[in-house]
């Protein structure tokens, strides 16, 4: 993986890596290198678990070269493959690499309308319910 990368592994579509497999969660695990190349894995609340190293992976880990990680109990998943992805260097533009059908680009989440309107409304209110306390409080101290 290129540093700073992140990457949401499962059955479902809207993952960049998808593994079509009855042990797999539809959002399985995610992957993630930070700046140093570090790349740590978590497991996502997944059913049938990961395993590294034969031990049930709880919370989030750094993986080391010689990790073994297992989805649901079966699924030998070879993370180094994602590990070492790099971007095409300018000599080599007219050579692409060969595109891999399992991997899909993220989509980002988009608020809907109702979302923006309740975020907005629930704003308005607060700062109404602001107003009307200081409001009561100076009427209080006045009296």
């Amino acid at each position: 993986m290129p540093k700073n990368t992140h990457l949401r592994i499962g059955r479902a579509k809207n993952n960049q890596v998808i593994l079509d497999h009855e042990q797999i969660a539809a959002e399985h695990l995610e992957l993630f290198a930070d700046a140093e190349g570090n790349v740590f894995i978590t497991d996502l609340g997944s059913a049938q678990g990961t395993k590294v190293n034969g031990q049930v992976l709880k919370g989030f880990v750094l993986l080391k070269d010689t990790d073994e990680v297992v989805l649901g109990g079966k699924v030998k998943f070879n993370w180094k493959k994602y590990r070492n992805v790099e971007q095409p260097k300018p000599k080599d533009q007219g050579k692409r690499p060969p595109i891999e059908i399992h991997q899909t680009p993220p989509t980002p989440k988009k608020r809907s309308d109702k979302q923006a309107l309740l975020a907005v409304s629930t704003k308005s209110l607060l700062i109404i319910y602001g107003i009307i306390a200081l409001l009561l409080l100076m009427i209080y101290l006045i009296n």
